[in-house]
């Protein structure tokens, strides 16, 4: 007979699962969002059998064929593998195929239980801010790139060229190779407050996409820059990006951040000569389940 009764956590047993998961105080918010969430996201819980919660952990099922995961944590090595067990099934029956998990520097000692459980550490992710007032940024260098706005749903043609954006690209491969192409395509064809989608050309050839979204009022993020093999180290991806410091700062933003690989140490280095600066770094675990 199993020590622990594990399950899907039950509507009274969100807010205490989510005081066990975050030590932030603000366990009632992340409560109601979960209930608002309930189709995408998954507490599960490792219960004696008096009632009591020994373990929580937290996972969430992202459009194409991605997850996300907490670090579980309990009381026991023994009821936060039981959790995670639960958790990790119920992903994989969700048709997820990657599955991320992120710590700080102190939290890595709680990644335990995921890595026993199939995750393993591969990079970092390195956030990075910039102010977008107008006596700070770069001339955009010449020639310009023409560019147009897209449309949601992503036409075929924008599909096409971000797809090609990610043949060999050195940001985060590891979540590209288990999932097709269609499923690559649908985790970013999502609807984002203020989000934008730009194909880029250079003499009316396709060469880059970039694709924004709203964080606040003040703030857009940079959420994917990609060029086209073919036109890599011609200085594309400058081009693009400073032009994209323009456009916030038209637009009345006046901050821009995003977040790379630090194991894209050229794209790093792109956005540090252009100002950016380093304000979170977190430790990066997938897991991966291929079918």
């Amino acid at each position: 007979m199993p020590r622990f009764n594990v399950s899907p956590a039950a509507a009274h047993e969100l807010l205490p699962a989510c005081r066990l998961l975050f030590a932030d105080g603000h366990a009632e918010a992340r409560r109601d969002r979960l209930l608002s969430d309930a189709s995408a996201s998954g507490v599960f819980v490792a219960r004696s059998g008096d009632g009591k919660l020994h373990a929580a952990t937290l996972v969430q099922v992202l459009p194409g064929a991605m997850g996300v995961a907490w670090a579980p944590r309990g009381d026991s090595r023994d009821a936060t593998d039981a959790a995670t067990a639960a958790a990790c099934e119920w992903l994989r029956s969700r048709g997820v195929k990657v599955c991320q998990a992120f710590a700080t520097a102190s939290e890595v000692a709680e990644m335990a239980p995921l890595e026993r459980h199939g995750f393993r550490h591969t990079t970092q992710l390195v956030s990075l801010r910039r102010e977008v007032r107008d006596e700070t940024l770069p001339q955009e260098p010449e020639p310009m790139l023409e560019w147009s706005d897209q449309g949601r749903p992503m036409g075929d043609e924008f599909r096409r060229v971000l797809l090609a954006t990610h043949e060999g690209s050195l940001d985060c491969p590891e979540l590209t190779g288990p999932r097709t192409a269609e499923e690559v395509l649908a985790g970013f064809d999502v609807p984002t407050r203020g989000g934008s989608l730009s194909l880029y050309r250079e003499d009316g050839e396709p060469v880059g996409v970039v694709i924004c979204a709203e964080s606040t009022k003040d703030t857009v993020e940079l959420t994917y820059i990609g060029v086209v093999p073919a036109h890599r180290r011609r200085g594309v991806g400058v081009r693009m990006l400073i032009g994209n410091l323009w456009r916030a700062c038209y637009g009345g933003y006046t901050d821009m951040t995003l977040s790379v690989d630090a194991h894209n140490t050229p794209a790093v280095r792109l956005y540090e000569r252009h100002g950016f600066v380093e304000y979170d770094r977190r430790e990066v675990w997938l897991a991966s389940w291929p079918r």
